[in-house]
């Protein structure tokens, strides 16, 4: 079998050569230019953007996680008042929370689940309402409970 041997120098001479064919030499002159302090102010420069932008990054994804946590709290907390109610405490109600990103902007919170009577509805908005108002003003409501008497007696 026959083997190939590389030769690395003799392959880059060549491939020198036929890149610039007219005064090859076996020898590179090298020249070392001294740095400017223009091209370390812009590295500075560079260094310093990206800290930044990382710096706000974690800055918005810390306000973010902090909405999130207090959608949570604030669904946990509606979630026991419906359970803490007698009449409430036996229906499949479930309550979600939506925080905006920015705080000005209204909460959404939404009630679902099914009841065997209007009054019973009534009785749970009036609780999340309530609940509500204490803890975000400005929040809206959005309600997706379903009065369906058969339902409810099937379930019994």
């Amino acid at each position: 079998m026959h083997r190939v041997v590389r030769n690395v120098p003799a392959i880059s001479y060549t491939l020198w050569s036929l890149v610039f064919p007219s005064g090859v030499s076996g020898q590179v002159a090298v020249t070392s230019a001294s740095p400017t302090p223009l091209g370390g102010l812009v590295a500075l420069g560079i260094i310093v953007g990206l800290l930044v932008l990382v710096g706000i990054g974690v800055k918005l994804y810390d306000i973010k996680r902090k909405r999130e946590e207090q959608g949570v709290v604030l669904q946990a907390r509606l979630s026991d008042a419906l359970l803490e109610d007698p009449e409430l405490a036996r229906l499949p109600l479930a309550t979600t929370v939506h925080v905006p990103f920015r705080r000005p902007a209204a909460a959404l919170f939404t009630v679902a689940g099914h009841v065997p009577t209007p009054e019973l509805r009534e009785a749970a908005m009036r609780l999340v309402r309530v609940k509500m108002r204490a803890t975000w003003p400005s929040a809206r409501i959005e309600d997706r409970i379903v009065v369906d008497r058969c339902r409810m007696q099937h379930a019994a």
